[in-house]
């Protein structure tokens, strides 16, 4: 993943401009909650995870230069549900299905 310089600062850029996004869609929040650091810094580090992510999978998908960053912005921007359809489709390409996981934790329960 990081054999050179430049793919660490890919890296970095990609990580800022998705925690960015993440911001981005906290200063978009219209609600009453109450304001709270932890959710603050719980949010901005799972875009970031998220921006992450989406690198190494656009990388591994052939996509480069400015498309990498527009993914890790727009990754952060929708954060935790980027996750899931990554899951998805990361487990759909090796084999691993809802059924399988969930049949397991139903398993743990029943014992």
């Amino acid at each position: 993943m990081f054999d050179d310089i430049g793919r660490v600062w890919e890296a970095v850029i990609a990580i800022l401009l998705a925690v960015a996004g993440g911001f981005a869609r906290l200063l978009n929040i219209k609600d009453d909650t109450k304001f709270k650091w932890s959710r603050i810094l719980s949010e901005l580090f799972i875009s970031g995870f998220s921006g992450l992510m989406v690198l190494m999978f656009a990388r591994a998908s052939g996509l480069s230069g400015d498309w990498l960053g527009v993914a890790a912005g727009m990754s952060g921007w929708v954060g935790p549900r980027i996750l899931d359809l990554l899951t998805s489709t990361v487990g759909q390409t090796i084999g691993i299905t809802t059924d399988s996981i969930d049949g397991d934790d139903a398993k743990k329960k029943s014992d």
